[in-house]
């Protein structure tokens, strides 16, 4: 389809070696005073970021570590930076961290718009109404995105809502390489499975009349498996990290999604509805990409050529095992999953009865129902004995 809205906006994304600089060049265009709001583990861990919190006056300077936040969170905080006459947020942090921020300056401007009880997944909280709350994000771990996107996941009374407005863009990100060197490789990994995810979904799922949109989605999907294998030879490879960190940020301007409907990357409701269960964004795509995997390869889900064809390209660009990746590094997040007896989820139907209600007019806008939906929850049960599927049922 030609009419569909490309959910892309302007956030100036900077990527270079001096941190400092590139800050304060952001600062001087931010109105006064500036919050900062910093997740401590990150701060602790790096120089550069110890040497701006200690900058950064006491008042000015909001911690929080990392979680999903919640509705009354947001609001709270929008209220006391408001007291405090913020005029504008630096936010620190992976993306837990980022959504916070960008949610309360949101909330700043719009309080009452944060009052309304969602009746879905997606919440357009306000129309396009400025002026907003301006933000600069500067991202410390891989996978998210959340610096280059307009989106926020907040808790609601115990389930996550995707909250989406075209205020909520960053005004600037600051990607920096320095940034990155103590993160676990755990979380690298999983930022990269959640990338691959992020590219090769939509790209298989639904047809681009643009040819462009699979071939950036061939060369990023390439770019992940590279940086990868990189850091397989060496886990602590500054560049290599960077470079996932880059190739991470600008999937999520969705570029590959050109010509595909917004609701194309389906499988992350999916994900989501796993994570109303306890289970971790990682833990949630290790059990259900390498399902998808199968049932696009068997025919029970839309996308085998498709699928197959990126394969190709990635090979094509010097990275072979493009699928197989989606399928070991999924099976490889699931060792995380938590053992029977923790958290337990309602059967097949019950999960796809809760994903249709909160996203079932998107999902049907990108060709998936719930015959769809239904058929990967059915596989968890069939995922190997004493593996996936019996670490998620009752």
């Amino acid at each position: 389809m030609y009419d569909r809205v490309h959910w892309m906006s302007g956030t100036r994304l900077r990527g270079g070696e001096d941190f400092p600089r590139q800050l304060k060049e952001e600062l001087v265009t931010l109105p006064r005073p500036v919050l900062f709001v910093f997740d401590p583990v990150p701060v602790a861990a790096e120089e550069p970021l110890r040497a701006v919190y200690a900058q950064v006056p006491e008042r000015m300077r909001w911690d929080r570590p990392a979680r999903t936040p919640t509705v009354g969170e947001v609001r709270g905080a929008a209220r006391e930076w408001s007291a405090a006459g913020a005029a504008a947020v630096v936010a620190v942090g992976g993306g837990s961290t980022l959504d916070f921020a960008k949610a309360a300056a949101h909330c700043m401007r719009y309080p009452d718009a944060w009052e309304r009880d969602p009746s879905g997944g997606l919440v357009f909280p306000t129309a396009w109404e400025p002026p907003h709350v301006p933000v600069v994000a500067v991202p410390t771990t891989v996978g998210t995105g959340s610096e280059l996107n307009g989106k926020a996941v907040v808790d609601y009374g115990g389930r996550r809502r995707l909250v989406f407005h075209w205020g909520m863009y960053p005004q600037a990100a600051i990607v920096h390489p320095d940034l990155f060197r103590a993160v676990p490789w755990d979380v690298l990994m999983g930022g990269a499975l959640e990338t691959l995810a992020r590219l090769v979904v939509p790209a298989a799922s639904e047809r681009s009349p643009f040819a462009v949109a699979d071939a950036l989605a061939a060369a990023q999907a390439a770019a992940v498996l590279e940086a990868v294998g990189r850091l397989r030879a060496d886990p602590g490879g500054p560049r290599a990290r960077h470079d996932l960190a880059m190739t991470t940020a600008t999937s999520v301007l969705t570029l590959h999604q050109l010509g595909r409907s917004p609701y194309s990357y389906w499988l992350w409701y999916l994900v989501t509805e796993l994570n109303n269960h306890g289970f971790t964004k990682r833990q949630a795509l290790g059990l259900l990409l390498p399902l998808w995997v199968r049932l696009v390869r068997e025919g029970g889900l839309p996308g085998a050529e498709a699928l197959a064809g990126l394969d190709a390209r990635a090979a094509a660009l010097g990275a072979p095992g493009l699928t197989e990746a989606l399928t070991a590094w999924g099976d490889a997040a699931v060792g995380d999953a938590p053992a029977a007896g923790g958290p337990a989820l309602p059967d097949a139907d019950g999960l796809t009865a809760a994903v249709l209600g909160d996203w079932g007019e998107g999902l049907a806008e990108a060709g998936i129902g719930g015959q769809e939906v239904r058929r990967v929850f059915t596989g968890l049960d069939r995922a190997g004995s004493g593996g996936a599927g019996a670490a998620v049922r009752k």
